[in-house]
């Protein structure tokens, strides 16, 4: 089923303890001290470490520090200790220990404990399969952003010919043909900015980074963004010190901010206020965006951030999968947080020395 390591320099325990996991089907690779099993214990060759912690020169602390903190390993290391009491489990587990059984080791005890580890595994190896098939997605769309140029131009160009031809015909109708027009026109700017979303997203970022003046950006992208109709009956304040410069692509970090923005206007559904809040902490970038509409449904908050998953009718899901590609670009992080009251707050955070 699994492999497990089993260190221990009492051989009758070694033999003992072996003896129970391999009735269970689990290989296991022993030995009486870390020297007879180093080679095994690298990441992702093996299941469940289990180790003495009592044992001449090389023992079970020094173990652990060279599987959890040299070698990196995610794997489970569980100890064994012959005088288990609070001070050693807070400095094991402070150190990565997944677990500690004290002497006498009982088969049950034994078992409950690999048992523990192995559903750690499981979860830690499904989570490491969902990254690799999020990095290979993030691949192929960064081989089509290769193109994305192109694309954006081939596709945008009867895109534009077609509103213009619209519009002219609109100018020849009455009032009440020219708003169907005038609709038409609006849901081709809405397939172009989808269409402008999608593929922003599929290029690979190349940051043109410098220093802003944060307050000014944030101002500018909200003059940018009320003239929106989604934003008509928003009121939007901005809270900033004065003169806060920070090292980012102002056009990128722009993008983000009036993403941010639309998202918010669009959850109030034109009618509610937005806060823009900056600040430096200790030389990191801080920007929350927060809102006093419904909020973000728990259920839905794993989900928000992921490309293509939208609950809007209209919506791509690429708009939040963007900006938190843009700020990580940047070294930074883009997370939902909690705020008081109603509504949703979405914080961007930077990295140390972001500001100046």
């Amino acid at each position: 089923m699994a492999r497990i390591v089993l260190i221990d320099d009492e051989a009758r325990l070694l033999q003992t303890l072996t003896r129970f996991l391999e009735h269970q089907g689990h290989e296991v690779v022993r030995g009486a001290d870390f020297a007879a099993v180093a080679e095994h214990l690298q990441p992702g060759r093996f299941e469940v470490l289990i180790t003495d912690i009592v044992m001449p020169e090389f023992d079970g602390m020094k173990v652990l520090r060279e599987v959890v903190e040299v070698r990196q390993c995610q794997e489970p290391v569980i100890l064994i200790t012959g005088e288990p009491n609070l001070e050693t489990a807070s400095e094991a587990v402070r150190r990565g220990a997944f677990d500690y059984i004290s002497k006498p080791v009982t088969k049950d005890k034994l078992l409950e404990a690999v048992g523990r580890g192995l559903r750690h595994v499981q979860l830690l190896r499904e989570r490491d399969q969902a990254r690799q098939m999020e990095v290979q997605v993030l691949k192929n769309l960064a081989t089509l952003g290769e193109s994305a140029s192109v694309l954006t131009h081939e596709i945008r160009t009867p895109i534009t010919s077609l509103r213009h031809a619209l519009r002219a015909v609109g100018e020849k109708l009455g009032i009440e043909d020219r708003v169907l027009i005038e609709e038409f026109v609006g849901n081709l700017n809405r397939i172009e900015r989808m269409l402008g979303e999608t593929l922003s997203f599929a290029k690979p970022l190349r940051l043109q980074v410098q220093p802003t003046e944060v307050g000014a950006l944030v101002q500018r992208v909200v003059r940018e963004v009320s003239r929106l109709p989604v934003m008509a009956g928003m009121s939007v304040e901005v809270r900033s010190p004065d003169g806060l410069r920070a090292k980012v692509d102002p056009q990128l970090f722009g993008e983000v901010l009036a993403n941010l923005l639309r998202n918010a206007g669009e959850a109030c559904q034109g009618k509610g206020h937005v806060e823009v809040a900056v600040a430096d902490q200790d030389g990191r970038l801080v920007v929350d965006v927060g809102d006093d509409g419904p909020g973000v449904p728990a259920a839905r908050r794993d989900e928000i951030f992921k490309p293509f998953r939208s609950s809007k009718d209209y919506g791509t899901g690429i708009g939040l999968a963007f900006c938190r590609k843009v700020v990580e670009t940047h070294g930074g992080s883009l997370r939902l947080v909690d705020q008081p009251g109603a509504g949703a707050c979405f914080r961007i955070e930077l990295g140390p020395g972001s500001i100046g």
